[in-house]
């Protein structure tokens, strides 16, 4: 017999087993005592003072006798009448009649039909609850009609005796009612329901009374044996059985094939594996889990229940669709980061790293929404080490938020909506009335500062469309358009000639303005084209810090970057030649590293394409990866090495390497079209 309907028929018969003992009683000296004393079915005929319970036929439609008659005690009913309103409230010894009402206190009392204990009837329901044998009594209208009468009497006639409590009032018993027909009532249905139920009872009872016990014993026994009988021990069956597979895939699964799956399948399915890791060694293995894992906190953190949560189809058809100096931040929506990272050359390391980057700045953040670079390590006790020497909150704030706002995330979706969003209440707080994002900054830091801070406010807008961020942000950008300088550059403070440096932050500060919709007048660009002329080498190959001085690697690659974006397409020979030179002489390798020079080459060379962004690619994210923090409080971060990167900190370091890493979906490729799928 199949295990399933064993434990069916078992099941059944144990419920028959209880339904018969719970008939059975056994007194104190182990024999079985019936049941039917508690339902007699009649009283001593003798004794007149104490008349018995009418039985009425279960088939009768004759009315039946007035319960409130029918006494439950001897002493019920040789006792004489007593006035309740006289003695009953004095005296614990008083006899209950069943059938009247009184006052005790607030409370209408009434006797229990069972055991004649007092009981308090709820108006409200007209139910009366026994709190001694549990019985029920529901209250009739006839009696509730009583009931008013007594409450009205006693609001008429309420006495309040100082020291005392209400004395209680007795109701007459109600007379028996004079039903105008032979059809009995709901009430007296429900009764003889009862009665039904308490004769059937009896009769069962009776059946068991006489019984000995030693037959329940044995009838207890042979269900038992019965039920262990019916048990099946798994045996050596060679019957044919289905298996369901858990696993569904493109080929027909036949019944009995179980597909494993490997771990190894698992990842290839989400990110790319690095080339050089070697799957079949187990602690290369292992960290590449540990890394797929990390990198999923980005991957699947989006909200698909936020309202504004845009279609995924149209942000797949815009990102197709987009071109040139108009491209989009779209790339950045979680939904497509798998596919957007397989295609530009990231890997499964790439994305840990930056999940653990996030999480790293996540944790220095201020408690009002800001971060420091001099002073990010003094909140709750960080040991982290290597603080900047740069006092400007404000950049601060705006470089930690430019990486979250990289990997898709605002103030109203995404893991760190509770980051971002106090991050860029405190920027706008700052801002001051002629859009200035950079008060309380120090040194050369003021135009640094603002421009990053625009970059920030503009990010956040495309990315959320939130209308509170364009005013702010649109005066930030006319902020950069006033501090300009005539010949076209900007420098430290607002109006002072140019450097490259610090024209490369406000340039991607116009940039991220125009592709917000933001206004940006025309000639603020030709002004920036004409400081860059100036600052140029071998046809726009070469570039830099200002004007007669030699060029650098980190001036050609942010001359290189600003150029694209102020208009340059590849038909300008300085692109592709300045890219090589970059390349080949200063790889992101090279010694001392320096994460400002990466930052803007990472960008320049994502945009060139081909096979200089390959190479470029692969040693900048092995370089990357690899020197990240790994261990302690200071998991996630970089230490800064480069002279300039010390000033501005593990901070600073940590927010540059991982805009770096993001670069696969931060901004699409200016000079070609990402098909997805």
């Amino acid at each position: 017999m199949p295990v399933s309907c064993c434990t069916k028929l078992a099941g059944t018969l144990f419920l028959v087993m209880v339904e018969l003992m719970k008939f059975i009683s056994l007194d104190s000296s182990g024999e079985m005592e019936p049941l039917e004393m508690l339902f007699p079915s009649t009283s001593t005929p003798e004794d007149p003072a104490s008349p018995g319970i009418t039985m009425v036929g279960l088939d009768s439609e004759s009315p039946l006798p007035d319960m409130d008659s029918v006494p439950f005690s001897d002493s019920a009913a040789v006792d004489p009448p007593m006035s309740r309103q006289d003695d009953i409230s004095q005296s614990t010894d008083s006899i209950l009649r069943v059938g009247e009402f009184w006052l005790e206190g607030e409370s209408i009392m009434c006797a229990c039909p069972d055991c004649s204990a007092p009981m308090s009837i709820r108006i409200w329901l007209m139910i009366a609850d026994c709190w001694r044998c549990d019985a029920s009594v529901l209250i009739s209208e006839e009696q509730e009609r009583e009931i008013r009468q007594l409450l009205d009497r006693s609001d008429q006639a309420e006495t309040v005796v100082p020291g005392r409590q209400r004395r209680r009032q007795a109701a007459v018993p109600a007379p028996v009612p004079a039903y105008p027909s032979r059809k009995p009532s709901m009430a007296q249905q429900r009764i003889r329901e009862k009665l039904k139920d308490a004769e059937t009872d009896i009769w069962i009872t009776r059946i068991f009374r006489d019984m000995p016990s030693w037959i329940v014993s044995l009838l207890f026994h042979i269900i038992l044996l019965t039920l262990l009988g019916l048990l099946e021990l798994p045996g050596d069956d060679e019957s044919r059985k289905i298996v369901l597979s858990l696993v569904v895939g493109p080929d027909h699964q036949e019944g009995g094939n179980v597909i494993k799956t490997d771990p190894e399948n698992e990842i290839a399915q989400d990110l790319p594996i690095p080339k050089n890791v070697n799957m079949e060694d187990p602690e290369q293995k292992a960290k590449v889990m540990h890394d797929q894992e990390t990198a999923r906190e980005l991957i699947q953190d989006f909200d698909t229940f936020n309202p504004k949560r845009p279609d995924l189809e149209e942000v797949k058809r815009r990102i197709r669709e987009a071109q040139g100096t108009r491209t989009t931040v779209l790339a950045r929506d979680p939904r497509v980061r798998v596919e957007m990272v397989t295609k530009e050359g990231g890997t499964t390391r790439t994305e840990a790293a930056v999940a653990r980057g996030l999480r790293w700045l996540s944790m220095h953040q201020a408690s009002d929404g800001s971060w420091s670079i001099k002073k990010f390590n003094h909140e709750d006790d960080c040991i982290c080490g290597n603080p900047g020497s740069v006092v400007s909150d404000s950049a601060a704030t705006s470089l930690a938020l430019l990486p979250f706002l990289g990997a898709g995330q605002t103030h109203e979706m995404g893991k760190y909506k509770d980051v971002v969003g106090p991050g860029l209440d405190w920027l706008i707080a700052q801002q001051l009335p002629d859009g200035d994002l950079s008060p309380g900054s120090t040194g050369n830091t003021r135009m640094y500062a603002h421009g990053q801070g625009a970059i920030v406010l503009c990010e956040a807008f495309m990315l959320s469309g939130d209308e509170k961020l364009r005013r702010p942000a649109q005066k930030a950008i006319d902020f950069i358009v006033k501090a300009q300088h005539d010949r076209g550059g900007w420098r430290y403070r607002p109006g002072s000639e140019g450097d490259t440096s610090v024209l490369g932050w406000q340039v991607m500060a116009l940039q991220s303005g125009r592709m917000a919709n933001f206004y940006v007048p025309p000639h603020t660009i030709q002004k920036a084209q004409s400081y860059l002329d100036q600052v140029q080498w071998r046809n726009g190959a070469w570039y830099g810090y200002m004007p007669g001085q030699k060029p650098s690697s980190t001036m050609t690659a942010e001359g290189l970057l600003c150029r694209m974006y102020l208009g340059w397409t590849l038909e300008y020979p300085g692109l592709v030649e300045g890219s090589e030179w970059l390349l080949e002489n200063h790889p992101p390798s090279q010694k001392p590293r320096n994460m400002y020079y990466l930052y803007y080459a990472t960008q320049a060379l994502h945009h060139i394409g081909g096979e200089t962004w390959s190479r470029w690619n692969t040693e900048m994210r092995n370089v990357l990866v690899e020197s990240q923090e790994t261990r302690g409080h200071k998991l996630g971060s970089w230490t800064p090495v480069d002279q300039h990167d010390r000033a501005g900190g593990r901070l600073y370091a940590t927010s540059m390497a991982i805009c770096c890493l993001e670069v696969y979906y931060r901004q699409l490729p200016l000079f070609k079209r990402v098909d997805l799928k």
